[in-house]
């Protein structure tokens, strides 16, 4: 495969793998996530990581088949014998730009060391220590398209088995278990106006002047609240238009998500209704807030940002979100994981798996 195992002479792997050792994470699965991140893996382009990750769990003698999404594209589905009960679940994209691994203070850096190649590790080595009763009603869901519109969840979620009683969903949380997320609402906002010399305002009419009066309604507005996720937030990503400082505007547009804590479509129409006349508003996508499984005797959060979770448990599948790692660090530069975080992962993935198989835990 491409890139792998071009870590093999880098200075650092000494280091890494005696910290590996100190941790008690096994060297073999660790050299594998070495090869993991040296896989450019960036949304669109999971093709080559997926097929690693195929052979890698053939090894455990799980049963794998590909769920075909588009050309080139598709979930990784590797069941047990017996009917699963438990499904460990991440996405395998990444964001861009692509980066190979590097290990400095006892932290593990590329992209997608956190979110998720990290903790997608740290599920293999936790299911090779399953119980054997355990183990043999645990198997892992992969999908596609996290990054980006969350094709992946979306076309597994009508397949899951009847059988699964759980999933367990990797995301950085800084191994908390998630007690929910927030929903998002996607918008986007156009306005059009009449070009002119703006010496002369009764020749023109600025679309960018009609924007920027309905972005700042938007941000002085008061959102909703709810008393365990939060405020609702909300973030004006890009903006653009205009031709030149003497002409006013014909046309501007901007890109507002916000971070929703209640009821998507209730949203969206509070959204419209801020904005009113005069400018277009267009839903480009949205999601609920998800309401997650926990259990006594855990850490536990809300989470912010957005995962696959409300798309997986759509037909009332319980979602268990945890994973090892800080999402703040997540694409950003200097993205990474730390060993110990990865090893506490692993203990915390075996005593959930372990506990919702043989109905050990209390739900929080």
């Amino acid at each position: 495969m491409t890139g792998e195992r071009l870590w093999m002479n880098d200075l650092w792997l000494p280091d890494y793998l005696a910290e590996c050792d100190a941790c008690g994470l096994p060297r073999e699965p660790m050299e594998r996530l070495l090869d993991w991140l040296s896989i450019d893996s960036t949304t669109g382009a999971e093709a080559e990581f997926l097929n690693a990750l195929r052979m890698d769990l053939d090894h455990y003698g799980l049963h794998t088949s590909r769920q075909d999404i588009s050309a080139n594209r598709w979930n990784l589905w590797a069941l047990p014998e017996e009917p699963a009960e438990v499904l460990l679940c991440t996405h395998v994209d990444t964001v861009p730009p692509h980066f190979g691994p590097r290990f400095v203070d006892g932290a593990l850096i590329a992209r997608g060391a956190c979110d998720t190649k990290g903790g997608l590790a740290a599920m293999g080595i936790a299911w090779q220590r399953l119980p054997e009763d355990v183990r043999r009603k645990t198997g892992f869901l992969l999908v596609v398209g996290e990054e980006v519109d969350h094709v992946g969840a979306l076309t597994a979620a009508p397949e899951l088995p009847d059988s699964v009683r759980a999933i367990v969903l990797c995301e950085p949380t800084q191994n908390r278990l998630s007690r929910g997320q927030k929903g998002i609402v996607k918008v986007r906002l156009k306005a059009r106006g009449v070009a002119g010399h703006s010496a002369f305002p009764e020749t023109g009419d600025s679309a960018v002047h009609r924007l920027v009066q309905a972005c700042d309604r938007l941000l002085a507005e008061a959102w909703p609240i709810d008393p365990a996720l939060g405020p609702t937030t909300l973030n004006i990503g890009t903006f653009q238009g205009g031709l030149a400082a003497n002409v006013f505007a014909p046309e501007a547009e901007a890109e507002v998500l916000f971070r929703a804590v209640t009821p998507a479509e209730d949203l969206w129409r509070h959204v419209c209704q801020v904005i009113g006349t005069g400018v277009e508003c267009h839903n480009e996508c949205q999601n609920d807030p998800a309401r997650l499984l926990t259990f006594a005797g855990f850490e536990t959060d809300i989470v912010p940002f957005n995962t696959d979770a409300p798309y997986l448990q759509a037909r009332g599948v319980p979602v268990v979100l945890v994973g090892p790692g800080d999402i703040r660090c997540a694409h950003s530069p200097r993205e990474h994981i730390y060993l110990t975080d990865l090893a506490r992962g692993v203990d915390i993935y075996v005593r959930i798996v372990t506990g919702i198989v043989r109905g050990d835990l209390r739900a929080g």
